[in-house]
C-alpha cells in the first residue's frame, strides 16, 4: 500500500547561498503543493541555543581552565564549567552513522519505508541529535548546538528513492531528501538537512545511476550540495576493491572524484562508502591515487557495520575506518536505546566547535592532531 505523497517546495539556488532552503510553512501540508516561486529563507550559519540554555544566560563567573592545543601547546583560557555540566558536553563519546540504501516500499533488509524513515528522524529531533556529514565527522568539523549529539545520515547506491524530483519540479516528500528538507522547516533550531549520498555512476539498475531521472540527474545533484548535503563515492559500479588490481582500483576512484568536482565547481568529493565493506590489499590506493592524470583523495571511508563511531577526537579513530549501523529496525532500536539508558557514552556538544570539552572523569587521549582545537577539561 502506497503512502500520500508530501510535496516539499525547494528553490534551485545558486550554489553560493549553499544551504539556502526554499520552504514555507504555508505549504508542507500533506498533499500540497506550492510554487517554486516561493520565498527562500537561508538559515543562519551558527544556530542559537535556546533561550533557557544556561550556557546563553548563565552568571556564573567563568574559571580560568588550562587547555592543550596538541601537539606541544599549552593555552589558558576563560569557559564556563557550569554551562558545560548543564549540557552534559562530552565530546569524547560515540557518534551514530546512520547506514541506509533504498527508501522505498515494503520494508526489508535493504530497503526503509519512508513512512519508517520519518519515524526515525522524529526519534533522532526529540533524543537531541543533529545532523552533520561523513566529511564533517572525518575532518573532525562538529558544528553542532550545545547540547545535542552529532548523527550521520548515510545513503548508499543513489537510487531515486533517496532523491526524486516530481514531473513539476517539486521534491518528491516522499524521497529521503524531502523528508529531510522537511523536518529541517519543521524544526529549524533542531535539525538540518546535512546528510551524505553515496553515489554510483554505471551499473545495470538504471534506477540507482545518478538517483535516477537521468535528463535532471545533474542538477539534482547540485541542487542536493545547495541544501547542505555531501556526494561521495561508491565507486564508479559498486567495485570490490579488494579484488581488483591497481590500476582498475585507481579507475574505480579518481572518475568520481573528477566528475563530482567538474559538476559542481568548487566541490570537493572527501568520502567514499566502500562496497560491501571491502578495502583494497594495498590501503594506501584508498586514501589517494590517479588515473590517466585524474588525481582523487579520500579523507574519510565508510565500513558497512560495526556500531557507533568513536569521537572524531579520539586517538581511536581512523577516518578510513569509520563504521556504521545498518538501519534495520532491531540495530537502530538498540542503538537508540543504549544511548538513551547511557548518555556518558554519547559524543555531547559542547556548541563550540573550536573546542572540545570532556568532563574529567572521562578517560580521554587525543588523538596526536586536532587541527588547531583547544581540549577542556572541566569537573563534572
Amino acid at each position: 500500500m502506497g503512502y500520500p505523497v508530501r510535496e516539499v517546495d525547494v528553490r534551485r539556488t545558486p550554489l553560493a547561498a549553499a544551504l539556502a532552503l526554499a520552504l514555507t510553512a504555508s505549504g508542507c501540508a500533506l498533499g500540497a503543493g506550492v510554487s517554486p516561486r516561493a520565498n527562500v529563507a537561508a538559515p543562519p550559519t551558527t544556530i542559537a541555543v535556546d533561550a533557557d540554555t544556561p550556557r546563553t544566560t548563565t552568571t556564573t563567573t567563568p574559571a580560568a581552565v588550562t587547555t592543550t592545543t596538541p601537539p606541544t601547546t599549552t593555552t589558558t583560557i576563560a569557559i564556563d564549567e557550569a554551562a558545560l555540566r548543564a549540557v552534559g558536553a562530552n565530546e569524547a563519546g560515540r557518534i551514530m552513522v546512520l547506514e541506509y540504501h533504498l527508501i522505498e516500499e515494503p520494508e526489508g533488509r535493504w530497503a526503509r519505508t519512508p513512512a519508517n524513515l520519518r519515524r526515525d528522524v522524529q526519534r533522532l529531533v526529540e533524543g537531541g541529535y543533529y545532523p552533520i556529514t561523513a566529511s564533517d565527522l572525518a575532518r573532525g568539523r562538529i558544528d553542532v548546538p550545545a547540547g545535542k549529539t552529532p548523527v550521520v545520515l548515510t545513503f548508499d547506491d543513489s537510487s531515486s528513492g533517496q532523491c526524486r524530483y516530481l514531473a513539476d519540479g517539486r521534491v518528491d516528500g516522499d524521497s529521503a531528501c524531502g523528508i529531510l528538507l522537511q523536518a529541517a522547516q519543521d524544526h529549524p533550531d533542531d535539525w538540518s538537512p546535512a546528510a551524505s549520498f553515496y553515489v554510483l555512476l554505471d551499473v545495470d539498475v538504471p534506477d540507482r545511476v545518478k538517483f535516477g531521472q537521468p535528463e535532471i540527474a545533474e542538477q539534482k545533484m547540485r541542487d542536493m550540495v545547495s541544501w547542505g548535503m555531501e556526494l561521495g563515492s561508491h565507486s564508479i559500479s559498486h567495485f570490490r576493491l579488494d579484488q581488483g588490481d591497481p590500476e582498475s582500483i585507481q579507475w574505480q576512484l579518481a572518475v568520481p572524484e573528477t566528475y563530482f568536482e567538474s559538476l559542481v565547481p568548487g566541490y570537493e568529493l572527501d568520502t567514499i562508502a566502500l562496497p560491501l565493506g571491502m578495502y583494497p590489499e594495498d590501503e594506501s590506493l584508498l586514501a589517494s591515487g590517479s588515473w590517466e592524470g585524474q588525481e582523487y583523495d579520500h579523507v574519510g571511508a565508510l565500513e558497512v557495520s560495526g556500531g557507533p563511531a568513536p569521537s572524531p577526537h579520539s586517538a581511536e579513530f581512523q577516518p578510513l575506518r569509520i563504521p556504521r549501523i545498518q538501519v534495520v529496525q532491531a540495530d537502530f532500536d538498540y542503538w537508540m536505546n543504549h544511548f538513551a539508558a547511557n548518555p556518558g557514552d554519547r559524543y555531547v556538544s559542547d556548541g563550540d566547535p573550536a573546542t572540545v570539552a570532556v568532563p574529567a572523569s572521562v578517560e580521554f587521549t587525543p588523538r596526536g592532531d586536532l587541527g588547531g582545537l583547544r581540549v577542556v577539561r572541566y569537573e563534572d
